[in-house]
């Protein structure tokens, strides 16, 4: 098969690698679709290693996959999965029988893999998964979506820790795929809904889907420009600060900056991937004479069937979020494409 094979920072090779083979709990899926996200992005460009014994590849990257089943495992019928199904799969594969998966915590797995970061991905025209991760998807979601679903499923577990009440204020840092999605996700709450970034054509297409209110707060030529933000949200919500804030962004400026906009009795829910050494302040008095809960959300535990739901539902559009495409061998200049922001990039999806 062809696979685009990672080495270390930009040397990304596309190569013929055996097909993976199924055991007795696995299928192996042709790869219909595989998005990129911000750590495929920091792993190509070495700011992030690998989760591979020694932080470096040989490994094929891609972790939002969506693929359908050429090769079944003999547990499969077990699972309801057989040959010719199209799946969404979980990458993050848990072991389903230590301590942890028993307590119905996955995201703490003793055993945890992960496709695209300790064993190989969805960059390739076949993969393997786990059985038990193998989530079949209606036919009304297309392939892009099957691979949508993955970045859904962590939306869908943060704005559930954020405990959304229809009369709250929302403000989502972060006009990314993730934070474009949160914002639908909460309106179909019944949350008024601020997004807060630093480009435009985000803030924009945030609007276009629902938000009511958009902040930019890095460009003063901009019509979205707001010099003091927590003014500008007292503005838009009655003179009160906001009642739920959800960071889609590894920023520590946002990170920071979501302690000092939040309001009395808020939630605070951060969920962006931040370096090893980043750290941020809460001054304790103040928050506490505020009754604040701050949370982190991480992954996406038991979150699948309700992001295929969701998508089957057309809660979350994502026509207007999923702007570009590229075959395997275009995968290098497609992370470029990305990190520059080129000819309005949202969310890329990778097609074998």
């Amino acid at each position: 098969m062809k696979a685009a094979v990672f080495y270390e920072a930009e040397d990304l090779r596309l190569e013929d690698l055996p097909e993976p083979e199924a055991e007795a709990d696995e299928v192996v899926v042709r790869v219909l679709a595989c998005g990129f996200c911000g750590s495929d992005i920091e792993y190509y460009y070495g700011k992030s290693p690998l989760g591979t014994a020694d932080g470096k590849g040989p490994l094929v990257l891609g972790h939002e996959v969506c693929g359908e089943v050429v090769h079944a495992g003999k547990l499969a019928e077990r699972y309801g999965l057989a040959e010719g199904d199209r799946v969404a799969v979980n990458p993050v594969q848990s072991c389903n029988s230590c301590n942890a998966c028993r307590a119905g915590k996955l995201q703490f797995c003793e055993n945890l893999t992960v496709l695209g970061v300790t064993m190989n991905g969805g960059f390739a025209e076949f993969a393997k998964t786990k059985i038990a991760h193998a989530y079949k998807i209606p036919d009304s979601l297309t392939n892009e979506q099957g691979a949508f679903v993955e970045m859904l499923s962590s939306a869908v577990y943060a704005v559930q820790k954020a405990e959304i009440k229809p009369e709250n204020f929302a403000v989502v840092y972060g006009p990314g795929p993730v934070g474009l999605s949160m914002v639908q996700l909460l309106k179909a709450e019944g949350a008024r809904v601020g997004i807060v970034g630093t480009r435009d054509y985000r803030l924009q297409l945030a609007l276009d889907t629902g938000a009511d209110h958009a902040w930019n707060v890095s460009d003063e030529n901009s019509p979205f420009y707001a010099p003091d933000l927590a003014e500008a949200i007292k503005a838009a919500n009655d003179g009160d600060l906001a009642d739920r804030v959800l960071v889609a962004t590894a920023s520590v400026q946002a990170n920071q900056q979501a302690i000092e906009i939040s309001g009395p009795g808020s939630v605070v829910v951060l969920m962006g991937l931040a370096g090893p050494h980043d750290s941020i302040t809460v001054p304790l008095l103040s928050n506490l004479y505020l009754d604040k809960t701050i949370r982190f959300s991480l992954l996406y535990p038991l979150q699948w069937p309700t992001a295929i739901r969701i998508l089957e539902g057309k809660t979350v559009d994502t026509s207007r979020i999923i702007t570009h495409s590229a075959t395997l061998d275009g995968i290098a200049p497609a992370i470029e494409r990305v990190l520059n922001r080129d000819d309005s990039v949202i969310k890329t999806v990778i097609t074998p």
